[in-house]
């Protein structure tokens, strides 16, 4: 009877462990997408203020970052990143960077206003 008693004892442990292994995956994974979800919003601010300064197109879509159209954002890695550029705003002469990040579930936005 003893034994049968630990071994269910045994098994309880292991079930909460496995459950609770579960559940701390899930948040790592969602803890993961935010980070890729920001390092791709940063990547969207430097992408287009070097498109901006350099007149070049690196992501092929025609304007600085933001097309309209998903399936062409430019990505890094598994995530993807849009800048929307506002010009002259609030002064003349500036320009406000305006770039979100997803991945996944996660959104980051960030902006930068460069003269």
């Amino acid at each position: 009877m003893v034994v049968i008693v630990l071994l269910l004892i045994l098994n309880l442990i292991v079930l909460s462990l496995t459950l609770n292994t579960g559940h701390d995956h899930g948040l790592t994974v969602r803890r993961l997408e935010t980070i890729r979800a920001f390092y791709a919003a940063e990547d969207g601010v430097n992408m287009a203020i070097r498109e901006l300064i350099v007149p070049a197109n690196e992501d092929l879509d025609g304007t600085i970052s933001d097309d309209s159209v998903d399936a062409t954002d430019p990505a890094l890695g598994t995530a993807q990143f849009v800048v929307v550029a506002a010009l002259d705003t609030p002064f003349v002469g500036q320009t406000t960077l305006t770039s979100q990040g997803r991945c996944g579930e996660s959104r980051r936005q960030m902006s930068t206003v460069i003269e």
